[in-house]
Order: structure tokens, then sequence, then C-alpha cells
């Protein structure tokens, strides 16, 4: 059994480690990206072997990501530095948050 101390390194010299890593950092600017309303129904999901998928409120929100695909590479891509990002698809829903019960005093 290898231990995860032996493995880590040649994980972390792996290209593509190294690229989701980079990628994973963008989405915490992902409203600086796409702008406040995109972003209150947008939310990245996932970054895999240069693709980018992100998770919607519905289908339409996922139909307006799809028109405005072109733009947000380039945009991701501008604030990452590099060609970082080649396609951009649309996975799950994403979850809304359920309101909170207050009681009545």
């Amino acid at each position: 059994m290898k231990m995860l101390g032996d493995l880590l390194p040649s994980a972390i010299g792996r290209t593509e480690v190294l690229r989701a890593a980079r990628a994973q950092s963008l989405f915490r600017r992902w409203e600086d990206v796409v702008g406040p309303q995109l972003a209150q129904n947008t939310k990245p999901d996932r970054f895999d072997q240069g693709v980018l998928w992100v998770a919607t409120t519905g289908s339409a929100w996922s139909q307006e990501l799809v028109l405005q695909k072109q733009v947000v590479l380039d945009r991701l891509n501008q604030f990452a530095g590099e060609d970082l990002f080649e396609d951009l698809k649309c996975s799950r829903p994403m979850k809304k948050a359920r309101p909170v019960a207050v009681e009545a005093e």
C-alpha cells in the first residue's frame, strides 16, 4: 500500500491537476466574469480537461449560458491569463436554498 505522501508529489506535478487548480481558483470570481444577473442563476460546478461544467437554475438560464458561451470562455481565459478553458457545458440544476421557517412569537 502506498502512502498519500508518496503519491502527492507526482500528482501535483501533473499538468491537468495544475490546470484544474488554476481553473477552480477562478470559480470564486464567477460574478466578475459573467456579471451579477448570470452569476445569480449559474454556478461553476467542475472543470475537467478544459471543459467547464456549469449548474444553472433552469433550462432558460442554460440556454442563456449557451448563447453567451464564447464570451464567457473568452472572459475566463482573460482572467486566467492563459487558454485554460476550451469548452463550457451545462450540468445538473442548481439546488435552490429552502426558506428557513421562522416561528411567530
